[in-house]
Parts: C-alpha cells; structure tokens; sequence
C-alpha cells in the first residue's frame, strides 16, 4: 500500500473511533461549573457541593440498575441538588432522588429526571448552546444592573434552563426574562434561594 494511501486509512479510522466515541451516551453527565459561580460563595462552600455531588454520584456509580440506559446530571448549589436527565423507568428517578435526599448536606433535592430514552448527541450539542447563550446573557447583565453573574448557576437540559443561585427577587425576574428570550429555550424554571 503505497505511503500516501496508508497514512489517509490510518486518519480515516482514527477519525471513524472519535465518532463512535462520541456517539456512545454518557450515563452521568459531569456537570461542575464552579468557576464561574466562585466569587462569592467561600472555600469550605463549594468544596461541600463538590463533595455531596461527588457522594450522590458515587452511589449512582456503584449501582448498575441506576446507570443502566440512564443519562444522568447531578449539579449542586448551597446544599441544593439538582437532578436532570433520562431514565429507563419512574422506580430508578425516585431511587436516584432518594440517593440524593439520604446525602447529609442536601437541603433540598429537585427531580427533574424524565423518564424518556436517551438524550441524543445533538439534542446535548443544542443544550449545551442554549446554556452558553444564557450565561452570556446574564453576564451582560453585570453592567447596568449591578448583578454579579457568579451568584447564578446555569443547567439547560432537553430546553429547558434551570436557574440556580443567590440572588434577590428583583434579579430573578430581570435574570429569568433575560434568558426566556434565547432562541431554543422551552421553559425558564427558577430554583433559586432568595437574599431579600
């Protein structure tokens, strides 16, 4: 096989496995996005999340039922737990939000899962833009408004943009109808703790 011949078939099934890899589902999503919501909440805080996330991740992790045809998000603000995804039945979304709500340091636990099949890798791509775009949004936010943006944690999953965080009442309204408004959005859902 002539140089030039082998070296395209060699690029071809390399590019062939990055596809199928990308196309396998991801059971549990790994949705840590602390840096951008640093600012205010102290040390001790976000290593708390990240250590109640990382417990509830572990007992979905360690329980084959749970992962089987299972897309599942876990994302932690201030003690409150966000569950979003897809799962094969009703039993394995309430079973994950028992996981979760058994967790000490999980004030509240909101179950988002649905039961449904698996989200596509399209379906992920458009999510993960709607969520860019929304975050881009509520930064711009920052300048005339006085918002510090840190204070908000974004999740977008099957269109729908979930809204985390600490902020008064008057910025969720202005944060909500900022995001309502990007394209793809299906439904703004608030799930944040109020400071006034």
């Amino acid at each position: 096989m002539p140089p030039v011949a082998a070296m395209l078939r060699t690029s071809l099934l390399a590019l062939l496995a990055i596809a199928v890899a990308a196309c396998a589902p991801s059971h549990v999503q790994e949705v840590d996005d602390d840096s951008v919501t640093a600012a205010e909440r102290s040390f001790s805080d976000r290593i708390a999340d990240q250590r109640l996330r990382g417990r509830i991740l572990a007992d979905i992790l360690n329980d084959d039922e749970l992962l089987d045809e299972s897309n599942i998000g876990v994302t932690v603000y201030n003690g409150v737990v966000l569950l979003t995804g897809e799962v094969p039945n009703a039993n394995a979304g309430r079973r994950i939000a028992r996981l979760a709500r058994a967790q000490e340091g999980a004030r509240r636990v909101h179950n988002e899962l649905v039961v449904a099949e698996l989200s596509s890798v399209m379906a992920r791509g458009r999510d993960s833009l709607i969520n860019r775009n929304a975050r881009t949004r509520i930064r711009q936010l920052d300048s005339p408004h006085s918002l510090d943006s840190s204070r908000v944690r974004v999740v977008t999953e099957r269109q729908r943009i979930y809204l985390m965080g600490r902020v008064t009442r008057d910025e969720a309204e202005a944060i909500t109808e900022t995001v309502r408004r990007v394209s793809g959005t299906r439904e703004v859902v608030r799930l944040f703790d109020y400071l006034d």
